[in-house]
């Protein structure tokens, strides 16, 4: 049976990834990016070596750096992690172009300068209104499937009442690795009394690094990464910035308009981790999730199973990490004994559900930790 064709609100990763999937299948696709250009603003990324197996191949072209550690430090306590398989440093824009390129070759068609602005549904499919921004004209796009990657304010997830997320601001600012910093080694800093998430810095290059944090807006994610430049005595030659979505137990990214689908994917789903709000690989998950469902007109909530306990185990440590003080942290690195970090070597942050009860088995005392802390309402910051 031939395949509908298929409508993408947006040039995201997760939008592109899913393009080049179904369009390799031979699914007619086509992209509708409200930009005049794929790729920009350009941010810098740090993600799992899963992002291969999720991609299927190395995104060689989007790679500035790799990580072989991850130092930790709380106001009293260190640790250091070391990864069998490299953390990479990605480039967003060179992503994005590259996930664009792979999908106009397997045959996607992707019309930059088209503002979504609704849509209809019959028996017979569905009716999209598009605005091309350059000419001010308004069109009608027939679809037998939508496809909404349109980011965390998504078009489409309001067009079929879904609703949104809640979100966080990341700021970040782009200085010269300070001298001591190693090129291949990402430090991260928790300071309960400065944000209930943490400060890092993620080297680019030997000369280069990025150092951010996430915070409850962007005013407050500004200030406070203004106030640890100056403590660090760095100077920033430019600033990235990004507001994402966090997940959330009982979302439902999917909806039906007459006859036809709308899947929801990556931001516009809200399928980030909660605990990083890190959202590239599981964003590429959830396109490969919704691929999938259209390719064997399947059950998309099916496909995404494995992807939500995934991030509801994210969410949920996210809630026993709000709740954390200082001193509950240095607890935490001080307990990181040689078993447990054994296992943070070789399983990723995106790994998390297959890895969590055994970090408990490893280190007890943890269990400890995590019950003291859901014993006491989540802090302020």
């Amino acid at each position: 049976m031939p395949h509908q064709n298929v409508a993408i609100i947006g040039a995201s990763a997760a939008g592109l990834y899913a393009a080049y999937l179904l369009a390799k299948e031979g699914v007619p696709v086509q992209v509708y990016e409200a930009g005049e250009t794929i790729g920009p603003p350009a941010r810098t990324l740090i993600v799992t070596s899963q992002i291969v197996p999720v991609l299927g191949f190395v995104p060689t072209e989007a790679i500035v750096n790799r990580i072989e550690r991850i130092a930790l430090f709380s106001p009293q306590a260190t640790a250091q992690v070391s990864l069998a398989q490299p953390d990479l440093i990605i480039e967003r824009e060179k992503l994005l172009r590259l996930l664009a390129d792979r999908a106009r070759q397997a045959g996607a068609a992707i019309v930059l300068g088209q503002r979504f602005l609704g849509l209809q549904g019959d028996g017979a499919g569905l009716t999209l209104q598009l605005q091309d921004r350059q000419a001010g004209r308004l069109r009608e796009v027939r679809a037998g499937k939508l496809l909404g990657a349109d980011g965390v304010t998504s078009q489409v997830a309001g067009a079929v009442q879904r609703a949104g997320y809640p979100t966080v601001s990341i700021q970040q600012a782009r200085v010269v690795l300070p001298p001591g910093a190693e090129a291949h080694t990402v430090q991260v800093w928790f300071d309960r009394d400065d944000t209930r998430f943490f400060y890092w810095l993620i080297p680019e290059s030997s000369g280069y690094a990025v150092v951010g944090l996430i915070a409850e807006n962007q005013a407050e994610a500004s200030e406070r990464l203004r106030c640890f430049l100056a403590a660090h005595r760095l100077e920033a030659t430019d600033y990235q910035a990004a507001q994402v979505p966090t997940h959330r137990f009982n979302a439902q990214p999917w909806a039906r308009m007459g006859d036809a689908d709308v899947l929801l994917v990556g931001d516009a789903a809200g399928q980030v981790k909660v605990t990083t709000v890190g959202g590239v690989v599981t964003g590429l998950r959830g396109a490969r999730a919704a691929a999938s469902a259209l390719l064997r007109h399947g059950d998309y909530a099916g496909e995404l199973r494995g992807l939500k306990r995934e991030l509801d185990l994210h969410l949920a440590l996210r809630r026993v990490l709000d709740r954390f003080a200082n001193a509950d942290y240095d607890a935490l690195l001080r307990l990181l004994n040689r078993r447990a970090s054994g296992i943070l070597e070789v399983r990723t942050r995106d790994e998390l559900a297959r890895t969590f009860w055994r970090l408990l088995l490893a280190q007890p005392q943890w269990i400890m930790l995590v019950a003291r802390a859901l014993a006491l309402p989540p802090r302020k910051r």
